[in-house]
């Protein structure tokens, strides 16, 4: 059975049959206090003037209490509410006159009371039941004053008690005008309040669809940087809970993000954590009050890995097309004295042979084996005021310990069994020239000594003899050896690894300069030739890219050494992957499924920065061309042309309808 009151909505200004529940309790709460607090002083203060016998005050007591609790009692299975309201203030209003009639009738002070009985409609909200309760308030009371009046002795000063209630009738009138009117504002002003929340809930949810749907990350932070809300886009890009992350600093999680300017401009971080790492480009914006106050910022992310990666094959294949079309051509290859590689590395090392070649200090090479420290050596000869003297090579590590003495610094005849004449070594033979100490890591310790000696003294002392030669040398010495190592084990002496490092030079290992890997392709391919009599004249764009990809342990002699494999087998002008070392074979792809049509060839790439096109539009176009391309090479499955693609399904469907690909259901 559903009542009328369950079912009729609040008027305008009434309260919800919930509300006027949860205020009835109240009201039963406060005049359970005012019972207790009102007619326990009035029965201190009457009691002295009370006639004989049982105590009306005692029993008024009891009356509101025992109203009190059975109100209590009902009010949770009360379906008429207002009804009940209204016996409520009719209780209260016989409660009051009773203590009007026990506390002095017409002369009693707590006509007050009934302003009380207002109040408490007021309270509850009633509406036109608040003036009605003024105007029952008003009756109950001029009846009660007139039958006491009616009853009091004849020189009662009738004209002056008339007035007086007379006033206080008026002012049950005034309180209840002023209460309805409160009352009607307050209520106006919770409606707005109300609609207010409503439109706010409303805003919030549709920032959070929003915010649910952007292809960006979204991170709102507070004054304090950390976390108050984050979108599913961000959560995935920053590989976090989108949960869990609240309230933890947004600095902890994005290394830098703190700095990032508050003016717009894209910061991109490199999520390195991450196999593979990701890039991220980051964008802020502040949050202030309305006081310009800051209370937070809120973050735009955007996973530009992708984008980056495509950037960088981009790059790398017109850097391919372009070596491969240089190959069969005689264009000059830019070198440094003998050295080749356009890189940055390469740039440092050549800057630094420029400086140092000009004085006599002594260097030391270090790098590992293959990286051209032996060139490095004779370019800082070249360019040394000792050009046109000697070079002198010695590889420490191939002379025998017996006689790398001899070898450096020469004997004397009998000096030992089979010293029939003078020898000057190798030193003497550098007199005015250089002296390049290879793999000066493998000396025994003796000859350390000796080399001390030398490189103090600028004497050298043959074996066997005693008069000392001035060696006006210049010592350039190399190792791969980490030498501090070797003075920590006691292997290599510090006072002669002090002596060498003056000036050290460290030649780049090839995987730290891939850029410079066609270049070097480019002279090796047309010196090979060169020496074997063939016309190899270039590579085919598969072999560039595989020679370009290799990692290289062995450096520069390494990637010589597969040049002149390949030249050596090859039977054409053109080298092929068939031509290369057998880690340079790709392993063949397996056929295509029957149901799978064949792949359409991929789109041809544009030239970087093409006529009317900015990178942004061009990488665009591009992203778009490899989108379709997977599209059709999958067969139209797009999870398939996900996984070609190295991405997530979630991230293709976005990529897709960026550029109006997305299916109408997807749109």
């Amino acid at each position: 059975m559903v009542t009328v009151g369950a079912t009729a909505g609040p008027g305008p200004g009434r309260p919800s049959d919930t509300v006027l529940r949860r205020r009835l309790g109240w009201f039963l709460l406060i005049r359970l206090g005012l019972v207790t607090f009102f007619l326990g002083v009035a029965a201190l203060v009457y009691r002295p003037y009370a006639a004989a016998g049982p105590d009306p005050i005692l029993g008024l007591i009891a009356l509101g209490y025992g109203v009190t609790g059975i109100s209590g009692l009902l009010l949770a299975r009360v379906r008429h509410l207002r009804l009940f309201a209204g016996t409520q203030i009719a209780v209260d209003l016989a409660l009051v006159s009773l203590v009007m009639l026990v506390t002095g009738g017409i002369e009693s002070p707590l006509a007050v009371l009934y302003n009380l009985v207002i109040l408490g409609a007021a309270f509850l909200r009633l509406g036109p039941g608040i003036t009605a309760t003024a105007a029952a308030a008003a009756v109950v009371y001029g009846s009660l004053m007139t039958a006491l009046a009616a009853a009091a002795p004849a020189d009662l000063p009738i004209a002056e008690y008339v007035v007086t209630h007379s006033m206080i009738v008026a002012s049950f009138l005034v309180i209840a005008a002023l209460a309805r009117y409160l009352t009607a504002q307050l209520a106006a002003a919770e409606r707005l309040l109300e609609e207010r929340q409503a439109e706010l809930g409303r805003i919030e949810a549709l920032q959070v669809l929003v915010a649910n749907t952007l292809d960006h990350g979204l991170v709102v932070t507070d004054g304090a940087g950390r976390i108050t809300s984050a979108n599913p886009t961000a959560a995935e890009i920053l590989g976090v809970d989108a949960g869990r992350v609240l309230g933890t600093p947004l600095e902890s999680i994005l290394a830098g993000v703190s700095a990032i300017p508050l003016d717009g401009t894209p910061t991109e971080f490199t999520l390195a954590d991450e196999d593979p790492a990701r890039v991220v480009r980051a964008k802020v914006a502040a949050v202030s009050d309305t006081f310009q106050h800051p209370i937070g910022r809120i973050y735009v992310l955007q996973d530009v890995t992708t984008v980056r990666d495509m950037e960088s094959r981009l790059r790398e294949q017109d850097t391919i097309d372009a070596y491969t079309r240089a190959v069969g051509t005689d264009a000059p290859i830019a070198a440094f004295e003998g050295l080749i590689g356009e890189s940055e590395p390469m740039r440092r090392v050549y800057a630094l042979i420029a400086k140092v070649a000009p004085s006599d200090s002594t260097v030391l090479i270090t790098g590992e084996s293959g990286t051209g420290k032996e060139l490095v050596a004779h370019a800082l000869h070249r360019l040394s005021p000792r050009k046109g003297r000697e070079f002198v090579v010695v590889n420490c590590g191939a002379i025998p310990e017996t006689l790398i003495e001899s070898e450096l610094f020469g004997h004397v005849r009998g000096a030992f069994t089979g010293a029939v004449a003078d020898r000057p070594g190798l030193f003497r033979q550098a007199h005015g020239g250089t002296i390049f100490l290879d793999e000066v890591g493998e000396l025994p310790p003796a000859m350390q000594v000796r080399l001390l000696r030398v490189l103090q003294d600028h004497q050298v002392v043959p074996v066997g003899g005693t008069t000392p030669f001035i060696a006006d040398v210049r010592v350039v010495a190399a190792t791969n050896r980490d030498l501090e190592r070797s003075v920590a084990t006691g292997q290599f002496r510090e006072d002669l690894y002090y002596r060498l490092n003056v000036i050290r030079i460290e030649t780049p290992a090839l995987r730290a300069r891939p850029e410079d890997i066609p270049l070097l392709l480019m002279h090796l391919l047309r010196t090979s030739s060169a020496r074997h009599g063939k016309q190899v004249e270039r590579l085919s764009p598969r072999t560039m890219r595989a020679l370009v990809s290799h990692g290289y342990p062995g450096n520069v002699r390494e990637l010589e050494n597969v040049v002149d494999h390949a030249v050596t087998l090859c039977e054409g002008d053109a080298l092929t992957e068939h031509d290369l070392p057998a880690q340079f074979q790709a392993a063949p792809e397996p056929p295509p499924p029957a149901a799978v049509p064949p792949a359409a060839p991929a789109p041809a790439l544009v030239p970087v920065l093409a006529p009317g096109l900015c990178l942004d539009d061009q990488l665009a176009t591009y992203e778009k061309d490899m989108l379709l391309a997977a599209l059709d090479r999958a067969g139209g499955v797009r999870k398939h042309a996900a996984e070609l693609l190295g991405i997530k399904y979630r991230s293709l469907r976005h990529r897709l309808a960026k550029y109006g690909l997305a299916l109408a259901d997807e749109a």
